[in-house]
Order: C-alpha cells, then sequence, then structure tokens
C-alpha cells in the first residue's frame, strides 16, 4: 500500500489541477458503493414480509428496492461524467507538458530513448485517469467493507471476526502478488522499450541497413532483449496465475466455513431466514468488493510504472540558457563573436573566435567537416552556451534579450529541409497565421506559383511519404516560414547540402535578393556559395585562421583557396 500512495503522490506532482472533479470522483464512488448496499435490505425485507405471511407489504419493498437502485445507478451515471472530464484534462494538459519540457529539454534523446519518449507521450499519459479513477475505488471499496463488517458486528460478532480475518488474509496476500505483477510488469516495458527504438532506428535507416547486410545482426539483438523479455512476462503471467487460481482458495474456504456456521444458527433457532439472506448477501459482496479493489491496487501499481515513467522525463534537466529582460524591438543586426570559447561534452569545439557579420551582406562560415561551423550557428540559436567570451547583437550580449525579441529577430533554416504533416498554408501559420503575407513570403522566394500550380493549392497536405514538393521546394517553403518571422538576422546552415543544383542556384538568387533587407550569415562547404558572400570567415579545427572581405580571404588564405575550388568546374568563382 505504501507504493500506492507514493503512486498517487508523485501523480498529484505532475497533474495537481482539476482538484473539485477529482474530489467529486472519490465523492461519487463512495455513494455509489453505499447505494450498493442498499438493495439487499430491500430484498430481506421481501423474504421478512413473505415469511410472515403478509404478502401485501411486499410492494413497499418491491419499490423500495427500484428506488435503491435508481440511486445506484444515478450515482455511477455522476462517477462516468466526471471520470470523462478528468479524462480529457489529464491526457491534454500532461502531454503538452511533456511536449514543452522535451522542446525545452531536447538533450533528453541523449539519456532517455526516443522509442521510450514516444511512447510515454502517447500511450502512458492515456492512463492518468485511471490513477484517480483507481484511486478513488480503492477508497470506496474500503469505506464498503468496513460498513458492511459493522453490519456483521451488529448481528454477531463472531461472523465479524470470521470475515474480516478472511478478508484481511485474502487482501495482504492479493497485495503482495499485486507488487510482484506490478515489477515484472516494469521489467516488460524496458524491454519494449529498447525494441522499439531498436525498431525506430532500423525503419529509419532501413536501405543501409539492407545495404550493409545489418539485419541477421539486429535480429540478434532483437532476440536478446526478446528473450530478456519473455523472462520478464513469464514471471508477470506466473504471479498472474497464482492470483487468479491459487488465491481464490482461500475465500471459497472461508466462504464454505462461513456459511456451514450461518446455517447452523439459523437451524438453533438464533437468526432468522431473512437476516440469514441479508449476511449472506453482504459476505457475497465482501468477497466481490474485495476482488474489485485488489483488481484495483494491481492496476494502480501498473499505473505506478506509467505515471514513474511520466516524472523521469519530466525531472529530467539539461543546463537551460535563461533569457534576459531587454525589450529593446529594434534590431539593426550587426552580429559579433567576441573571443568565444564554446565546448560540447566537455571537446573544444570553438577557440577564441571573433568575427563580425553586418546587415546587408552574407557572412559566410566555411571550413572543413568538424571545424566549429554548426557550433557557431548553434550559439547564435542559444542551443548552446559559450564557454567564454560574448556574443554579440547590436552590441549587446545575446544573453541580455527577452525571449520574445530575440525569436523574433533571430530565425534560419537548418540542412535538412523540414515540414510537418499539415497542409502548406498551417505550415506557413505556425508563424504567421495571414494569408496574404504568405503568399508575398513565398513570392519572394519564388515558390508561389509552384503551389498554386498544385491542386489544392494553400491547402496540399505536405506528407513525406508521399511527397508533392521536391526537396528543394521544401526547403524554400522552409525560407518563406523563416522570413515570415520578420527576423533581421536570417542563419543558415548547409542550406544547400540535400538539394539538387537547379535548386541550389535559386537558393543563392533567394540570398542574394534577402541580404537587401537581412544580415545573412550561412555555414557552406558549397564553392557556389562561398562566391555570393560579402565575407568569410574560416574556421580550422576551431579556430579562425582567416576572416574579412571575400576577395582579401582567397588572396592570403590557402585553406580558403581549396575550400572554394573543391568540386568546382565552372569559371574562376573569384574575378
Amino acid at each position: 500500500m505504501r507504493h500506492d500512495i507514493k503512486t498517487l503522490k508523485t501523480f498529484f506532482e505532475i497533474a495537481n489541477g482539476k482538484k473539485f472533479f477529482v474530489a467529486q470522483k472519490f465523492i461519487a464512488c463512495l455513494l455509489y458503493n453505499i447505494a450498493e448496499l442498499l438493495p439487499p435490505i430491500a430484498a430481506a425485507g421481501i423474504i421478512a414480509v413473505v415469511t410472515e405471511n403478509n404478502i401485501g407489504g411486499i410492494w413497499y419493498y418491491v419499490v423500495l428496492y427500484f428506488v435503491f437502485y435508481i440511486i445506484y445507478l444515478a450515482m455511477y451515471a455522476w462517477h462516468q461524467r466526471v471520470y470523462t472530464i478528468l479524462a480529457g484534462y489529464y491526457h491534454y494538459e500532461v502531454q503538452q507538458m511533456l511536449f514543452e519540457h522535451i522542446a525545452n529539454n531536447d538533450t533528453i534523446f541523449d539519456k532517455i530513448s526516443q522509442g521510450k519518449i514516444m511512447d510515454t507521450c502517447t500511450d502512458d499519459v492515456r492512463y492518468l485517469v485511471d490513477v484517480v479513477d483507481a484511486a478513488s475505488w480503492i477508497f470506496a471499496d474500503a469505506i464498503q467493507l468496513v460498513i458492511i463488517f459493522v453490519i456483521f458486528a451488529f448481528n454477531n460478532i463472531f461472523i465479524a471476526i470470521i470475515a474480516l480475518a478472511i478478508d484481511l488474509t485474502y487482501i495482504i496476500l492479493m497485495d503482495y502478488n499485486s507488487h510482484m505483477v506490478a515489477r515484472y510488469y516494469e521489467g516488460t516495458r524496458k524491454h519494449e522499450d529498447k525494441i522499439a527504438d531498436t525498431l525506430n532506428q532500423m525503419l529509419g535507416q532501413l536501405h543501409q541497413v539492407k545495404s550493409f547486410n545489418l539485419m541477421p545482426s539486429l535480429k540478434k539483438k532483437l532476440n536478446s532483449t526478446y528473450g530478456k523479455w519473455n523472462q520478464q512476462y513469464s514471471k508477470r503471467r506466473f504471479h498472474m496465475t497464482v492470483r487468479n487460481s491459487g488465491m481464490p482458495m482461500i475465500v471459497y474456504t472461508g466462504k464454505i466455513l462461513m456459511y456451514v456456521f450461518l446455517a447452523h444458527l439459523v437451524v438453533s433457532g438464533k437468526m432468522t431466514i431473512d437476516t440469514l439472506v441479508l449476511l449472506i448477501s453482504y459476505f457475497e459482496m465482501v468477497i466481490d468488493v474485495s476482488d474489485d479493489m485488489l483488481e484495483f491496487v494491481l492496476n494502480l501499481s501498473n499505473y505506478g510504472v506509467r505515471v514513474n515513467r511520466i516524472k523521469t522525463i519530466l525531472d529530467y534537466q539539461q543546463d537551460n540558457i535563461d533569457y534576459g529582460n531587454l525589450e529593446n524591438d529594434y534590431i539593426l543586426g550587426s552580429v559579433e563573436f567576441n573571443h568565444v570559447y564554446a565546448d560540447i561534452n566537455k571537446h573544444k569545439v570553438l577557440q577564441n573566435v571573433s568575427f563580425k557579420a553586418y546587415p546587408n551582406e552574407i557572412t559566410a562560415i566555411v571550413g572543413h567537416p568538424g571545424s566549429g561551423k554548426t557550433t557557431v550557428i548553434n550559439l547564435l540559436y542559444r542551443l548552446i552556451r559559450v564557454k567564454s567570451g560574448s556574443i554579440l547583437i547590436d552590441d549587446e550580449s545575446i544573453y541580455n534579450y527577452s525571449e520574445k525579441v530575440y525569436s523574433n529577430n533571430v530565425s534560419g533554416v537548418f540542412q535538412k529541409p523540414f515540414s510537418f504533416k499539415m497542409s502548406i498554408a498551417e505550415n506557413l501559420a505556425l508563424v504567421d497565421t495571414n494569408r496574404n503575407n504568405q503568399i508575398e513570403a513565398c513570392k519572394r522566394i519564388g515558390i508561389h506559383q509552384e503551389i498554386a500550380a498544385l491542386p489544392r493549392g494553400y491547402n496540399t497536405i505536405l506528407d513525406s511519404e508521399h511527397p508533392v514538393l521536391t526537396d528543394g521546394q521544401i526547403q524554400k517553403l522552409s525560407i518563406a516560414r523563416a522570413i515570415l518571422t520578420g527576423a533581421e538576422i536570417l542563419l543558415f546552415d548547409e542550406v544547400t547540402s540535400n538539394i539538387d543544383p537547379v535548386a541550389t542556384k535559386d537558393i543563392i538568387n533567394i540570398l542574394k535578393d534577402l541580404k537587401d533587407d537581412h544580415t545573412i550569415i550561412i555555414t557552406t562547404h558549397n564553392p557556389e556559395l562561398m562566391h555570393i558572400a560579402d565575407r568569410v570567415v574560416v574556421l580550422n579545427k576551431g579556430k579562425v585562421s582567416a576572416k574579412g572581405v571575400n576577395k582579401e580571404v582567397l588572396k592570403r588564405s590557402n585553406l580558403y583557396k581549396e575550400l572554394i575550388t573543391a568540386h568546382f568546374t565552372g569559371p574562376s568563382v573569384i574575378e
């Protein structure tokens, strides 16, 4: 029982709203169980008037019987209504809480598998309402049992002691069994998460898996995990079998002894028939209520596993970068790295990096893979924090701006184009719901005509499994979404690495246009993009090896010459 109390405590730490409805749930279940005690009284009354040959009085108890059942059903309807309200609340609120927490702590995927996180967010949250449901029924069943034992004691104290001893023995053994079942249930879930995570990785890299013939090794890994799952599952089923076949023998043996004793009391004239019927009805109810309560105890133990999985995610905290209070939204767009050092997982990535990017210019950050280009972008996105040094926008630290001001003024596009499985208009509406603004942004990017040519235009659903736009078009749509933010500073991280040459030329023209009213910072290994940059920062092993105006850097940096001429088959890129 201690574990169940801990589960409830954890549950209310996660979801502490709707307390008025939670209270209603407990009251509705309690009144329902009390109402359940009333029909046997009417039934005993019918037996009493029959044995007294008072047939006329039977109608009073028949009507009373129906009234009791109406009350009983009304309490159940109340319980169902409250359950529905709480189910909707817990599912939505906790799921949103999880989504927001994961978004703010994206390094959680380094500690908790994606399969487990997905399963928790979609499956475990559905059962939160059942925690309250199970707890309220356990409470109501316990009160109902107390009332029944008081009725037993009122009629015969010895009967009450026998009934209490049988029931307590049954409950204690079953409670232990419940926790053993929950323990092995947690074990099965852990291995199910590993299986799901492996399958997700296989599906995400299916071509590589087939190409390198990795399936036998992955299958061996899955079989090993399945074997461990099967061990946990078998132990759980063993305890379930004991629960459903061995434990009831205690009750059935006690029930026979109880009925023999009650029959003796009737034969000896110490108990009337109507009292016998009432006590037998209540003792049968004791067994049913105990079974129900123990079933809810078992369920609550299982729900505790789900609650703890949710709590594990919500307890995860990364070193988030706080925003400041500066509300100055008049940003010109100058960006300065001033002796910046940055580490990732204690590995030195940037060392003493300094450079400036100016409005109405394209600044290219170039270098070999691993030189620190993407880290520069991630620092500007505030995904990581500088170890030392400073990053300034308009001579103000980026950590001083408020979240609203910063997000309104710094935006961009990542390497791999992406879209959500919703319409084109809905994808753009995530930033700006004004359809005219959406169309103007798409016209500026040069994708409006392509969208308009689709059968459903802007209402076309984007689905990666059944693509209607090319990767290049999705990338241009991502740029349109970025400029809809109204940001002064636009960041582009290797935006042409996953698109075809024709789309690359379009992106180049887009960048030339956007620099007229933006500060553009790009990371790239594409010589054509390097060619259009006004300024260049050359990184080599996390350090700046050259920086300045494009032509000047080309003249004095052998590394930049190597980068800008690599794989380039056209005319001289710098004239």
